[in-house]
């Protein structure tokens, strides 16, 4: 089951307060993959959904990507993130105008040794 992180809970049709973006967006919705780990030089695909104030999604809205990091890359437009570190962590949101979602934080990791003399399967 997939996790989500709404930005705002409160999608009520009478909150006049809300902050809302020139496409009506009051809330961004990321998909949290099932693994919040990435092996150095992997991707993943984030999304991220926009909401209006009655909690209708809003398809129109041009979700950008972004990272405070250099461990990590997302191109700003698909929401590919990739590791190009591999240790600590990098992080990742999504944004519509001013409005952005939590920082998204994935473990980062090398990629996985593999044994370069393997040993010879004894004779029998």
């Amino acid at each position: 089951m997939r996790r989500l992180i709404p930005v705002l809970a409160a999608l009520a049709a009478g909150c006049g307060n809300l902050p809302v973006t020139t496409d009506g967006v009051v809330a961004l919705e990321i998909e949290i993959p099932t693994s919040l780990a990435l092996v150095e030089g992997t991707s993943r695909q984030l999304v991220a959904r926009a909401y209006d104030r009655n909690g209708d999604q809003v398809t129109s809205a041009e979700i950008r990507w972004s990272t405070p990091d250099s461990t990590v890359t997302v191109d700003e437009l698909t929401g590919i993130v990739t590791a190009v570190a591999s240790s600590g962590v990098g992080r990742v949101q999504a944004s519509v105008g001013t409005l952005r979602s939590d920082l998204l934080t994935f473990s980062l990791q090398p990629v996985p040794e593999t044994d370069p003399d393997p040993e010879p399967d004894p004779e029998t």
